[in-house]
């Protein structure tokens, strides 16, 4: 970013428009390399030196920084170094066409603030008549242009780009993202979007919500819930709203009683809804419902980013555990082959968005208990009850020559041992009150979370299942086990279940890492095309929400 580099290094106190005019007044005032700097070579470019407005361009693509300098400089040398944005007095309308679809990159899931919006902004407003700027700007306009062209299919650009396709044309990206139509966005690059895969599935899905209308009035409940046989006025309004989204399967909307029909739409709408699907219209799903189209518009976007790195994982097969789904899911061939509910973290411990490989798994594992829960939960139970820790098969274990050694518990003082300072650690011993269960899949990564059995089976029942301190417990994990070893030349379901009977431990390693993807979707299509919403148990979208609205209006 040539200029809003500069911008950035103003006194933060300074508004964005007040420093883009100091930044111009700079620019006027001082020499060109207060902008650019030298820092590599680019390729020679020869201009008439009666030509300013040539020289100023060339100066720019020589001596810029940029990151896609090269891809600007051949897409100038293919258009015999002209400018592309203004014919040196004023910008052309494919200079403002560039703006209006920079503003309507939220839509797609991406920051307008990543292709200097502000900066194009302010001088699309200014009349600029020094030849040295206006070349400048001009490969400012090019590289935005470029960039938004890459990030829109998330591929590096190329110089084909402009070989194949002409850069201002009707099918351009430009009139396409401006119509709010992303069916042909994929012109920009020789390689087109995958067909229905989660990308192009959740634009479908934001390309229905964008036409449904967002006027609709709220249902209002007069008792706790409604159920079958129940007779109200609000009925009538469910009814039409759950038309409306697709639930609702017949266009009779006039019955105020509670009948079949509308049952399974409502059982529909909580599926979708990651609600508890009983047909039964209570608070909960009555919340759910009147969210205007506009709040589910703006979850579809914010969830496009996520999609789309989903969809380029390729057709290997890998792990994909969707956190606020509450669900792991194994993908092969862009379909699911095999799925199994999960626990995640609280919302005081968030399980961490990460890519890794699962090379191994240990059958009956030992827990090394981590210090936080060492030192906030297992010590205060001691302090209760000195038994607890011979009651939950757990010992006392220090290292000493790289060897361990067992400490008596007894001899300890637990109201003054700080495991975060003492030599002492807590560790589980495999067996049914083991809190990792009899499974634990290891992976590579930063935060110390892996997949793992539990004891406690009956969190599985309940629609929210934030209950972990950040790992991810599997509900059925033997089975998704016999998943990851059923490719393999090594091991079979018979020698699993025989060392599964053993009691020891034992690590299982894999022919093949298999990649593992923890994410955070909320919002996205199923391989049916059903659309499916979540909570923002982590408010992780808010964010991605304000920096999208703060930077696009």
């Amino acid at each position: 970013m040539l200029i809003i580099k500069a911008i950035y290094q103003l006194p933060m106190h300074i508004c964005t428009l007040c420093r883009i005019g100091i930044i111009a007044i700079i620019i006027n005032a001082t020499s060109p390399v207060i902008v650019f700097a030298n820092n590599f070579s680019q390729p020679e470019i020869i201009s008439s030196p009666d030509n300013s407005l040539h020289s100023s361009l060339n100066y720019a693509l020589n001596n810029s920084t940029l990151p896609l300098i090269n891809e600007v400089t051949k897409l100038y040398e293919s258009r015999k170094y002209n400018l592309l944005w203004s014919n040196g007095n004023q910008y052309n309308h494919h200079a403002h066409a560039l703006y209006n679809a920079i503003q309507n990159a939220r839509k797609l899931g991406l920051n307008p603030a990543d292709y200097d919006l502000d900066v194009i902004k302010y001088f699309l407003e200014t009349t600029i008549d020094d030849s040295s700027i206006l070349g400048k700007l001009d490969v400012t306009f090019t590289h935005a242009y470029l960039k938004l062209a890459s990030d829109i299919n998330n591929k590096a650009v190329s110089y084909t780009l402009t070989d194949e396709y002409s850069l201002f044309t009707n099918n351009s990206f430009l009139t396409n993202i401006q119509a709010n139509e992303t069916s042909n966005t994929q012109n920009i690059v020789e390689t087109p979007l995958l067909n229905q895969d989660p990308y192009s599935r959740l634009l479908n899905a934001l390309e229905k919500y964008r036409n449904l209308s967002n006027e609709f009035e709220p249902i209002i409940l007069q008792k706790k819930s409604l159920t079958i046989g129940d007779a109200s006025s609000e009925i009538i309004k469910t009814r039409s709203r759950l038309y409306e989204l697709g639930d609702h399967k017949s266009a009779d909307l006039t019955n105020d009683v509670f009948d079949e029909t509308l049952a399974l739409a409502i059982s529909d709408f909580q599926y979708r809804h990651g609600l508890e699907a009983d047909g039964i219209l209570g608070k909960r799903t009555v919340r759910e419902i009147n969210k205007s189209i506009e709040q589910r518009t703006l979850q579809l976007e914010v969830n496009l980013d996520r999609a789309k790195q989903i969809s380029e994982l390729g057709s290997n097969r890998y792990i994909l555990v969707n956190v606020p789904e509450y669900k792991l899911h194994v993908i092969e061939n862009g379909k699911a082959i095999y799925q199994t509910r999960v626990v995640v973290g609280k919302k005081k411990h968030k399980t961490p968005v990460l890519t890794s490989e699962i090379s191994e798994f240990v059958l009956n594992p030992y827990w090394n208990v981590p210090t936080s829960i060492t030192k906030n939960e297992i010590i205060p139970k001691l302090q209760e009850d000195p038994e607890y820790l011979s009651k939950n098969n757990m010992k006392v274990i220090s290292k000493f020559n790289n060897q361990n050694i067992f400490v008596d518990p007894d001899i300890i003082d637990w109201t003054t041992m700080d495991p975060e300072i003492d030599s002492l650690r807590i560790r589980q011993d495999p067996g049914k009150k083991n809190a990792l269960g009899r499974v634990k899949f290891v992976f590579p990564n930063n935060y110390r979370v892996y997949l793992h059995d539990t004891p406690s089976r009956t969190l599985f029942t309940r629609n929210l299942r934030a209950f972990s301190h950040g790992c991810v417990r599997v509900e059925n994990p033997f089975e998704l086990a016999k998943v990851l070893i059923s490719n393999s030349e090594n091991w079979s379901n018979e020698k699993l279940d025989y060392f599964a009977k053993r009691k020891k431990t034992k690590i299982i390693r894999l022919d093949k890492p298999i990649p593992i993807h923890i994410t955070y979707m909320t919002a996205w299509a199923d391989e049916q095309g059903i659309i499916n919403f979540r909570p923002d148990i982590y408010k992780h979208d808010s964010q991605i929400a304000n920096n999208l609205y703060n930077t696009a209006h």
